[in-house]
């Protein structure tokens, strides 16, 4: 491969890696977690990558550059998977990635017959698989794969930890002079695979992002609105919270005497209802049946009915001047 073709695709890379950095930044006006500074740190070590390789390839492949290079690739890989993880709520590995990321980084300065531009490749291989493997397991889980953009995460982290695999064993076996290495895993292509994984990871974030905020807003309750395993993770972390659930009663016969259109019109006005009348409320959700959820924090019994008697006076007010005047009851219970 030229240097310009290398020169080209690498910049590339940092071009995308630039826009993840930008749509993080971004995101945090509107986003808040742990999550976002994972995904920031994710962005950033990909930049340092793309920049250590291009100065390892000017310099004449100098170990520091090619070791920090390997490093930073490693890292940013698991910092998509601690990202994952904060997203999901659950505990963030932090130091099995900085583990992992430090002993490809090391390894790197030991003795190798194909040194110096090949000098740890093997480590840095296996350790983006278990960080890519580990990515598409996380993106199947909890709030991330509530979302349908989840599976494009899902695919690309699936097909970059097979190829690096893949690549790892063929140049553990016949190095990178071997025909099936320079056939299938050579520096062309697996340039292109990393471009293309680069991009597609971040179009991932991009469209979450746009999913989550246009929940929010057909909700009409932004910042509260969340998805209904979002809901009941968020349940478990408040304890003596209650989870309220506000059910149009006879839905389907309504769906089928009066149109889709019609009932998903009184699903929209049941959820400003249930916005409208608890504004201290931890979080809304909706299911795909058109059950709203409400997650209430601990209080008496009283006040449970007492938003229970507010939200169906809301909804008859709001739902009483549709087409027949035709909005049907709720049922409200506790779970």
């Amino acid at each position: 491969m030229s240097s310009e073709t290398f020169v080209l695709l690498a910049v590339s890379v940092m071009v995308a890696g630039s826009c993840a950095l930008l749509f993080v930044v971004d995101s945090r006006q509107s986003l808040s977690g742990r999550y976002i500074n994972l995904w920031l740190t994710a962005s950033m070590l990909a930049v340092l990558c793309t920049a250590s390789y291009l100065a390892a390839t000017a310099l004449g492949d100098p170990p520091l550059a090619v070791a920090v290079g390997n490093g930073a690739m490693v890292g940013a890989v698991g910092f998509v998977w601690l990202g994952c993880q904060a997203f999901n709520g659950r505990r963030v590995r932090f130091w099995q990635v900085i583990a992992v990321t430090l002993i490809a980084t090391i390894l790197t300065f030991l003795p190798d017959s194909y040194a110096p531009n090949w000098a740890g490749v093997i480590p840095k291989l296996l350790g983006l698989s278990l960080f890519a493997a580990l990515t598409a397991v996380e993106s199947r889980r909890g709030l991330f794969g509530s979302f349908r953009v989840s599976w494009a995460m899902t695919i690309v982290q699936a097909l970059h930890a097979s190829y690096s695999a893949a690549r790892a064993v063929i140049f553990g076996l016949d190095g990178p002079d071997g025909g099936v290495f320079e056939q299938y895993f050579n520096t062309e292509i697996t340039t292109v695979i990393n471009l293309v994984f680069v991009v597609v990871t971040t179009l991932v974030l991009v469209f979450l992002r746009l999913e989550e905020l246009s929940s929010r807003r057909a909700s009409g309750g932004p910042g509260s609105f969340t998805t209904a395993r979002r809901l009941q993770a968020l349940h478990h972390e408040h304890p003596g919270s209650v989870i309220l659930s506000a059910e149009i009663v006879d839905l389907p016969v309504v769906k089928a005497a009066y149109g889709v259109a019609h009932a998903n019109e009184l699903v929209s006005r049941l959820i400003d209802s249930v916005v409208q009348s608890s504004p201290g409320a931890l979080a809304v959700a909706s299911t795909r049946r058109g059950t709203v959820l409400l997650l209430l924090p601990q209080q008496h019994e009283r006040e449970d009915r007492a938003v229970g008697a507010a939200i169906e006076d809301a909804y008859w007010k709001l739902s009483v001047a549709m087409v027949d005047g035709y909005a049907s009851t709720l049922r409200i219970t506790t779970l």
